[in-house]
């Protein structure tokens, strides 16, 4: 059932499109918390806690995302309905990954399992896209992201897809998979 589900979601694709943001994928989600205690009026010991993003550049890798979006988005695009959300997300290499002459080792790896999680990645592009592909991100039904090595020549960036869903079509095939 949940292939069929899945194969039902993107064969209800009403409208989509595809762009390639180029720089370093950030996360979001990931907070440090700032506090400081202090006496209120009644001479009570208070604390006030302050949030911060713990990626320093994910303001502007949002920034870019929106940007990007902005000019690759369709003119009739609406932002009412139910999405897909799917990245490929490429990441940059070490230097371990290449030998003494600059070239790519025959034993680096393709995929990036390392530090910068995938669903954090992809909470930043969700909420980089509110407001311009959709008018809330709690509109994205299913979403999914790979995150691999980029390659030495096109960088780091991320490959975004965001597709509007025909809502009684997809209500309709849903249905008609239940047991």
């Amino acid at each position: 059932m949940t292939a069929k589900l899945f194969s039902t979601i993107n064969d209800c694709s009403e409208q989509q499109f595809s762009f390639f943001v180029s720089g370093k994928p950030e996360t979001q989600g990931s907070k440090n918390a700032f506090g400081r205690v202090y006496t209120d009026r009644e001479g009570r010991q208070r604390v006030a806690v302050a949030m911060a993003e713990q990626s320093k550049g994910l303001y502007a890798w949002r920034s870019a995302i929106g940007k990007v979006a902005l000019l690759m988005r369709p003119k009739d695009w609406q932002t009412d309905g139910i999405y897909t959300l799917s990245a490929v997300f490429y990441m940059p290499r070490p230097k371990g990954h290449f030998n003494s002459k600059g070239q790519l080792k025959a034993d680096a790896p393709i995929f990036h399992a390392k530090l910068g999680d995938a669903d954090k990645l992809l909470r930043a592009c969700g909420d980089a896209l509110t407001k311009i592909c959709y008018d809330d991100d709690a509109l994205i039904v299913a979403a999914s992201s790979i995150k691999v090595f980029c390659d030495p020549v096109d960088g780091p960036g991320a490959h975004i897809s965001v597709s509007r869903l025909h809502v009684a079509g997809a209500a309709a095939m849903t249905l008609a998979l239940k047991p």
